[in-house]
């Protein structure tokens, strides 16, 4: 053991010796460990922001989607599948409602309506959806009934310009102003005709001819009127960590959404199971039921937050690993560096190698020495890439923030420095075998 640190010893000063060399050598795996650390530390904080996301609606959170996932048809597609026109009607909420293990269900329509002359996107839904998904409201309270609408607060402070507290209980006239335009158009329209042209139009044909093309003619229908709503909430803004901000909404009730939207089919059901050990009965009940009410025609999809943060999972899972590969391309370039170093330190070093072979050292010493000198390369080169790594893992989400924090594990650090160790023996065998097979005579003749 005294040999090998004396060996070792030898080859730390050789390192030394051309110290502005060896630190470029090692700049590579340097790079190559650090990039494997940041790269691994980001996946693992956007995996964590992601699966934080999803439990935070709920383990016992259930999604009823119109059409058929790959994986409930047999496919391999998750809970992504093709989108499919909607079959899915309130009568399915409140059958799915009464189902045992289900605490509550709720329907949810999307649809844009104009407000004030303005568009404004609601999500139609039922009370209970407050329950389920948690609505945070910055003042008053959620729908409970028709003729109720919840504002999201920029759309208070836009059609209102109001605060939270001021917007609740004034009234809003909805639907009907879409009508302005297309009545604008044809007044213009109308007066760019002169007044007197189907006066002089109906005077050349005749009689019972103009008497029938009057009674034809097209009529325009008439716009239905806006109908008042009460806004009796006005909805906090989603506070997401990671990714885009999510659009705020505003909501109504679903007969209402239905009703403005002209559709009899709901987007979407979200269920609340009685508790997290009951969503498989849930999901078993909810499939069976709704079979039943479509005629056995499995249009639909049942997702529950086990399988999307499985999904999730997978996804993250796949994108640290090409992520790591990528990271390894450069640790592969400065193994590269590092042998190509080495081979030049050996001959660099050939007088020195035939001093030593004369004096009594061995092949094994001499080939242990250069092995040694480009594993202690890689392993200083591996821990310098590790601190730059987790500095730049801690540095980056705080310059860019839609980052989120980084997650560094032993893992990822316990690899990266074996990879670098692994580079240092793997791409150092060669130089140190061609030094120990310089014969003495020879090594000692060159200059």
């Amino acid at each position: 053991m005294r040999k090998v640190f004396q060996i070792a010893g030898m080859g730390l000063s050789g390192l030394l010796v051309n110290w502005a060399r060896t630190f470029l050598t090692m700049l590579g795996i340097i790079i190559g460990v650090a990039a494997v650390v940041l790269l691994t530390s980001l996946g693992n904080g956007i995996q964590k922001s992601i699966s934080g996301q999803i439990n935070d609606l709920g383990p016992n959170l259930i999604t009823i989607s119109p059409g058929t996932s790959g994986e409930q048809a047999g496919g391999d597609d998750g809970p992504f599948g093709a989108a499919a026109a909607s079959t899915l009607t309130p009568e399915d909420t409140r059958l799915v409602g009464d189902l045992p293990g289900v605490a509550r269900a709720s329907s949810n329509v999307s649809t844009v309506a104009p407000v004030e002359r303005q568009s404004v996107s609601f999500s139609g839904v039922d009370p209970s959806y407050d329950e389920i998904r948690s609505v945070g409201l910055a003042a008053g309270r959620f729908v409970e009934g028709r003729g109720e609408v919840v504002l999201s607060q920029a759309d208070a402070r836009r059609l209102l310009d109001s605060k939270p507290g001021e917007a609740v209980g004034k009234t809003l006239s909805v639907g009907g102003s879409s009508q302005n335009a297309p009545e604008r158009d044809s007044e213009r329209r109308s007066a760019q005709v002169p007044k007197r042209l189907p006066e002089q139009i109906s005077e050349r044909l005749p009689e019972g001819v103009a008497r029938e093309q009057a009674q034809d003619a097209p009529q325009e229908p008439a716009p239905e009127p806006a109908r008042k709503y009460e806004v009796v909430g006005v909805a906090e803004a989603s506070d997401v960590e990671f990714g885009p901000p999510v659009p705020e909404a505003s909501f109504m009730a679903t007969a209402d959404a239905l009703e403005v939207s002209g559709v009899k089919t709901v987007g979407q059901i979200v269920v609340q199971a009685e508790g997290a050990g009951t969503v498989d009965r849930a999901v078993d009940g909810i499939g069976k039921e709704l079979r039943e009410a479509h005629d056995g025609a499995k249009d639909f999809s049942v997702i529950t937050q086990r399988e999307l943060l499985s999904t999730f999972t997978e996804i993250t899972d796949q994108l640290k690993i090409f992520l790591t590969g990528i990271a390894g391309i450069s640790l592969l370039v400065g193994g590269i560096g590092v042998m190509n170093i080495m081979l030049v330190s050996v001959a660099e070093r050939t007088r020195e190698i035939g001093v030593r072979k004369a004096l009594g050292a061995t092949n094994a010493n001499v080939l242990l020495q250069f092995l040694l000198e480009a594993v202690l390369l890689a392993l200083i080169g591996g821990v310098l890439g590790v601190l730059v790594g987790i500095a730049g893992s801690a540095i980056l989400p705080n310059v860019l923030e839609d980052l989120p924090p980084a997650v560094v594990t032993a893992n990822e650090v316990a690899l990266a420095f074996g990879v670098s160790a692994l580079i240092g023996v793997l791409f150092g065998v060669l130089p140190a075998y061609r030094s120990a097979r310089l014969q003495p005579v020879e090594a000692l003749r060159r200059e």
